[in-house]
């Protein structure tokens, strides 16, 4: 079997920060009168683009005003609370044992680069990856084009990628390149929904290595 690559996702896979999200999503909201929510009724709804998650919650199409003001809001509030949120309980474990198997990891986020470095940094992990990668424009789309751009940058064939994420769009990004993937249970949805992309399940970031080296 050729070397794997893990594509690792950040929010909600290697950071544990759906407690955070939750808090940030529900100061925003609250201008408008909606929630607040709890994370049952977040993982039922959430989505991208991020703007039908909103959409979903209000119970109608929001107008681009009251979208400007939700994202802007919620990222101003997501990033004073960050803080407090700590890497997944094994995300040390799942790195080490990525590099016991020889690969290279790397992260992929849909958040702004300019804020993604720093926070990587700060929980001591920069160095385990060979990129740190967020965006560099407008946040809450799709993860597909990001992903085949993550790719070229590393000059890793899709073939050798496994990405590790929590959500259905790090699966659809996955299948958009050619890469396999393996959904993490742990973060931002309900694991029926998880299930419905017929993608493997890892209940653990460690069990998804594992898992990434019978592929």
């Amino acid at each position: 079997m050729a070397s794997r690559h893990i594509v690792w996702d950040w929010n909600g896979t290697l950071l544990d920060d759906l407690h955070v999200v939750i808090d940030a999503a529900n100061f925003s909201l609250d201008q408008f009168g909606v929630g607040p929510i709890d994370e049952d009724d977040y993982r039922d709804h959430f989505t991208r683009p991020v703007r039908a998650f909103y959409d979903s919650l209000f119970g109608r199409s929001i107008s681009d005003s009251e979208w400007t003001t939700l994202n802007d809001t919620f990222h101003d509030e997501y990033y004073i609370r960050v803080a407090n949120a700590d890497l997944t309980t094994d995300t040390l474990e799942a790195l080490r044992a990525t590099e016991d198997q020889g690969w290279g990891q790397s992260l992929l986020s849909m958040s702004p680069q300019s804020w993604l470095e720093g926070v990587v940094r700060s929980k001591g992990i920069w160095e385990r990856f060979k990129l740190v990668d967020g965006l560099s424009g407008e946040t809450g789309g799709l993860k597909a084009r990001h992903m085949l751009e993550h790719l070229e940058a590393l000059d890793i064939e899709p073939s050798r990628a496994v990405v590790v994420g929590d959500t259905p769009d790090d699966a659809a990004a996955a299948r958009h390149v050619g890469a396999a993937v393996i959904l993490y249970d742990g973060g931002s949805h309900h694991l029926p929904h998880l299930q419905g992309m017929g993608a493997p399940i890892a209940h653990t970031l460690s069990q998804a290595v594992e898992m990434a080296a019978t592929m």
